[in-house]
């Protein structure tokens, strides 16, 4: 998914890098606001909480979103780099990640009341479609982004405009508690649905709007590529166990990635515990989303900063510590401030996580080597992070949410301590990194 980043590519022309600027910015400002309205980490959960009192339901909302996330992008990585343009292909695959949040509008007005176990399928459902969506475009997104921003504007791109994105965010949220209070059900999640729909649509607009300069591509017919990339699946695969077995720092990252996925076991359920266990109101939960926007929002700035002073490795270790704390405070909490403190910690464990997966592994192997190393660590995160919340939810139908807030406790804390004792220091171990012969 890195691979048209490190391609050489033709610099925007001048005339459309401001026009480039602000309308593929205003596309993630609009999505973001989307996002933040109808949340993954609140909004969701409390929906699904209302259909069925099955937490294995509410634990498969983050399970169905990794999944339709991690797994696509390697498989349309070779189609984008042999696209000259790649916007016609965004528009048409980025309608997957925006249409199932119409089809949830439509089908909570209908559905809620008198079948709402078919309203869970189909909610989970329209989530794995947007993830899997979301997952097609990012590839191509990225590299488009790399072409159509010179690489000297990149940093103040996705700097201005993410932390731009989480601003609106914080509105997003704030805006889906107020309709959570005041629309009664199932009108007001219909309606959280609905504005994140739209508000996808004028981010579609504004993407459609990109001005996207060509990418020189060989001159190799499909077919001929096609059938070379088939023929050296086999090579491929056994380049990759080569580079797992002689770099060891890679098998402890990726160890320590595995506990850290662990670690997010709990995440998907506080929303469901601080209603449950915590005394909270719907309308409550739906002010603990902007908390989590918030903290997410300010997470961005702060940890860039972090990383850029003292490494991305620091930055890993805090995700895990903020994932460790959100669990132990969740065990003990009760009433909005409790449950407060609790998604400022996951906000700061998101999008600590966020950015060193942009940030940590790009550093962690040779150039030559980047997109492997990539793309590696996130098949080997995916089974983690996808099967975790699926268990969670399946314990705390069992046993109660106590024994998934330890675990996810006892598992940040244990990543933390990999992380920092474990893991080298991509900037200190350059040199010493074996290199596996891609050929």
């Amino acid at each position: 998914m890195a691979a048209g980043i490190g391609a050489e590519v033709r610099p925007a022309r001048q005339a459309h890098t401001r026009w480039n600027f602000t309308v593929l910015g205003a596309d993630i400002a609009f999505f973001s606001l989307g996002l933040a309205i109808s949340s993954a980490y609140t909004i969701m959960p409390l929906f699904v909480h209302h259909l069925t009192a099955n937490n294995e339901a509410v634990a498969l909302i983050p399970a169905m979103r990794a999944l339709g996330t991690y797994v696509p992008p390697l498989l349309v990585a070779g189609l984008v780099e042999r696209r000259r343009h790649v916007l016609p292909f965004l528009l048409k695959a980025t309608i997957l990640e925006r249409v199932p949040y119409l089809v949830l509008a439509g089908a909570s007005i209908w559905l809620a009341a008198s079948h709402p176990l078919a309203l869970v399928a189909i909610c989970l459902l329209m989530l794995l479609i947007a993830a899997v969506g979301s997952g097609l475009t990012y590839p191509g997104w990225l590299d488009l982004i790399a072409r159509a921003i010179p690489g000297d504007w990149l940093g103040r791109f996705f700097g201005f405009w993410s932390g731009l994105g989480g601003l609106v965010g914080i509105g997003g949220a704030a805006l889906a508690a107020a309709i959570l209070a005041n629309v009664p059900w199932p009108g007001n999640f219909a309606l959280c649905f609905l504005l994140t729909f739209v508000s996808f649509i004028f981010s579609f607009v504004l993407l459609w709007l990109g001005r996207e300069p060509a990418r020189p591509v060989d001159n190799v017919p499909i077919t001929e590529a096609s059938t070379s990339a088939g023929a050296s699946l086999r090579q491929q695969a056994h380049d990759i166990a080569s580079l797992v077995r002689e770099d060891r720092g890679l098998r402890r990252l990726i160890g320590s990635n595995g506990l850290a996925g662990i670690a997010t076991m709990a995440g998907a359920l506080f929303a469901v515990a601080a209603l449950k266990r915590g005394g909270l109101s719907d309308a409550e939960v739906g002010v603990e989303s902007t908390v989590l926007f918030v903290a997410a929002t300010a997470g961005n700035f702060l940890w860039g900063a972090v990383g850029d002073r003292f490494g991305h490795k620091v930055v890993l270790i805090n995700a895990s510590v903020c994932a460790a704390l959100a669990a132990t405070v969740a065990i003990f909490a009760h009433g909005f401030l409790a449950y407060a403190i609790v998604f400022l910690l996951l906000g700061l464990n998101l999008s600590a996580t966020m950015l060193a997966q942009f940030t940590f592994i790009t550093e962690f192997g040779p150039a030559e080597r980047r997109p492997t190393y990539i793309a590696l660590a996130a098949v080997a995160y995916a089974p983690f992070v996808i099967g975790a919340p699926i268990v969670g939810g399946a314990i705390a139908d069992e046993w109660g949410y106590l024994p998934v807030f330890v675990i996810s406790a006892v598992t940040g804390a244990a990543a933390a301590v990999a992380y920092r004792v474990l893991v080298p220091d991509p900037r200190q171990r350059a040199a010493t990194v074996p290199t596996v012969d891609a050929h």
